[in-house]
């Protein structure tokens, strides 16, 4: 009987996932999460503690946001922002019981292709920002 419900839980938290997030699934994007340990709950691996992206460089900054599971209610919410041309990233975290509003970086985005990825930029935001746009 237990597999059964596990069974039915996965399947309707899977199918609880809105058809466009799971339409933006990048698999650069996950092996990259996984690579530097981003999960709901924080991270697994020591992620350095930033102000914000950097901006004195050039490139354009990709916003990606990393799924979440919908029914953590309480974990934490990540975007990275992937600058092209340094291939370097800083991820935002967001969300979690106090509601933080965190940034972590520079990590370096080694061989994972995230110029793959879709742009994922706020509602309302439709083109890729420039690097030297941000203050």
């Amino acid at each position: 009987m237990k597999p059964i419900a596990l069974a039915f839980a996965v399947g309707a938290a899977t199918m609880s996932l809105p058809a466009h997030a799971q339409a933006q699934a990048c698999p650069e994007l996950d092996a990259l999460a996984r690579r530097i340990g981003i999960t709901f709950a924080g991270f697994t691996r020591p992620i350095p503690v930033a102000t914000g992206p950097d901006g004195s460089g050039t490139g354009r900054m990709l916003q990606l946001r990393l799924p979440a599971p919908s029914f953590v209610s309480d974990g934490f919410r990540h975007k990275v922002l992937f600058n092209t041309a340094s291939r370097k990233l800083w991820i935002l975290r967001t969300g979690g019981l106090a509601g933080v509003r965190e940034w972590y970086g520079p990590v370096d985005a080694g061989d994972d292709r995230l110029e793959n990825c879709q742009d994922q930029p706020e509602p309302g935001q439709e083109r890729v920002l420039e690097l030297k746009m941000w203050p």
